[in-house]
């Protein structure tokens, strides 16, 4: 199922000097309520954007350690007009008690998360450039209306997947999804995007144990102390030709 995530917005623009409105329209991003069902018992209500909803349904079981593999799933369902996925899996489950949100997502309270990244996996600091380069041209929704997040997966050569969505939360959780949804093998070398990193992405992130986590802009204090407790390279405010490293430069060819 597409939705499309982009609507058109009629407005009145007004510039100073000359004392008017002047009607116009433009592209707007779209807001989707998506509910997740997990054995019949209602979990969560997603704000997201309404492409890959298998995906960060499923993503998200997986960020937060709630499955291991797609072998833990019995039956996926996802309603005609993509409110309401409904996951059975294999196993019962109890449903979280306490649910802690971040912008534009929810995230479980969930002490089950790998203690650290285990990939000693390194790159050619100049490799990076490249890759998020060909990420950003990937890039079509902001490019259309402004005002998504969007994160990709890279192998050591090229990028694999691009999502795009209201919340940067819920791009990791999507990438996540696809990885499993396609029965994907290839090494993950970095996740690359496009907002803040903050720390809840890189606990989710320790799922797929991503070695490299690349931002053209800023990680939080806590993103950084959480990165190197547990192991992961985070590198910020790649603009032009620099990029600021905060944690496990060893990772790091020259």
């Amino acid at each position: 199922m597409m939705i499309n995530p982009v609507g058109m917005l009629d407005f009145w623009k007004y510039k100073q000097g000359t004392g008017q409105l002047k009607p116009e329209s433009k592209p707007v991003v779209l807001e989707h309520q998506m509910d997740l069902v997990v054995n019949s018992q209602t979990w969560l209500r997603f704000i997201c954007s309404p492409t890959d909803l298998e995906a960060l349904g499923i993503g998200f079981l997986f960020t937060e350690n709630c499955i291991k593999s797609l072998a833990d799933i019995k039956k996926i369902s996802l309603s005609v007009d993509g409110d309401i996925l409904a996951i059975d899996l294999n196993f019962q489950v109890t449903k979280p008690q306490a649910f802690h949100r971040t912008s534009t997502s929810i995230t479980i309270q969930n002490h089950m998360t790998p203690n650290k990244v285990e990939s000693t996996s390194s790159l050619k600091a100049d490799d990076y450039f490249r890759l998020f380069k060909e990420f950003m041209a990937l890039q079509t929704y902001h490019e259309t209306a402004g005002g998504f997040h969007s994160a990709c997966l890279c192998d050591p050569q090229k990028v694999r997947y691009v999502v795009e969505d209201l919340g940067r939360h819920n791009c990791v959780d999507k990438l996540a999804g696809l990885y499993l949804l396609n029965h994907e093998t290839f090494p993950i070398q970095a996740l690359l995007l496009s907002g803040r990193i903050s720390s809840e992405m890189i606990a989710k992130s320790l799922a797929m144990q991503i070695p490299v986590m690349v931002s053209r802009t800023s990680p939080t204090a806590l993103a950084i102390q959480t990165a190197n407790t547990t192991n992961v390279t985070l590198i910020g405010y790649l603009r032009g030709n620099q990029f600021d490293v905060y944690s496990h430069p060893e990772r790091l060819l020259f």
